[in-house]
């Protein structure tokens, strides 16, 4: 990983906080926000850039938190988790979009998906925070999976394109 490519993730990952602000965070399916700003880092992660999924989390779940009413760090926290385990799998080539059967990445992406809001609330009860218990968390697992799962390819084929962006030679 080099530093050119860190701003351009920052500036996606901010675009992406926008986008879960002003649009995700609106709508709402059976009760639950999908959570665009923990797919980001996971589909860095899956592409096997650890350092560039750490950071998107670290960035995107504190501007998301700093404009939500959640516990401040808790986004990041999930989102890190999830950047990092699929890092894991990005660097043995289990996610990569061109090797692996077209099935996979998807299928990866909805056990994060179901994975987060479970990380989530645990975090919550954490730090005393009981309000995120208030919904179904058995909605939130379905909505964040199925949501992940359908978003996984192109969001997955973007993050390889911004974190290859560093890589290129110069001229």
């Amino acid at each position: 990983m080099t530093t050119r490519a860190l701003i351009p993730v920052t500036v996606v990952t901010m675009f992406m906080v926008g986008i879960q602000l002003s649009v995700f965070s609106t709508w709402r399916f059976a009760g639950v926000v999908f959570m665009l700003v923990w797919l980001w880092p996971f589909a860095l992660g899956l592409a096997g850039f650890t350092t560039l999924s750490i950071w998107a989390a670290l960035v995107g779940g504190v501007f998301f938190d700093t404009h939500a009413t959640t516990p401040f760090g808790l986004t990041a926290a999930v989102g890190i988790v999830l950047g990092y385990g699929a890092s894991r799998l990005g660097k043995e080539g289990v996610g990569d979009l061109d090797s692996a059967a077209w099935w996979v990445t998807p299928i990866l992406a909805a056990g994060a998906g179901a994975l987060a809001p479970v990380l989530y609330t645990a975090g919550g009860i954490g730090v005393l925070n009981f309000s995120l218990w208030r919904g179904s968390l058995v909605n939130m697992i379905i909505v964040n999976a199925c949501a992940f799962f359908l978003l996984a390819r192109p969001v997955s084929r973007l993050a390889r394109a911004v974190g290859l962006f560093g890589a290129r030679a110069r001229r």
